[in-house]
């Protein structure tokens, strides 16, 4: 996989996961408690500036209730909520 591919791919898993954790009403910092990490990891991940672990991913989806099939559902199909380019405001 070209690194360009990469980038984009994990920048689309980023906005998937912004728009699961905003489905849920949780703010970057709860999920950052709950999960056992900070605030700009999740904010990281969620910009495609950061690649998760799949114990993070596996945690992020336990958290939302979605399964990993679902979580890169986004692959099949550019479906789901859609998010402003904008920054995340820290609740």
């Amino acid at each position: 996989m070209q690194i360009e591919g990469f980038h984009l791919f994990q920048k689309r898993l980023g906005r998937h996961l912004q728009a699961f954790r905003k489905a849920n009403h949780y703010s970057q910092e709860r999920v950052g408690e709950l999960l056992g990490m900070d605030r700009v990891s999740i904010g990281y991940i969620e910009q495609g500036k950061r690649a998760p672990k799949l114990s993070t991913l596996y945690a992020l989806t336990s958290l939302y209730g979605i399964t990993l099939s679902e979580l890169f559902a986004f692959e099949q199909a550019d479906t789901g909520p859609e998010i402003p380019d904008s920054q995340d405001s820290i609740c």
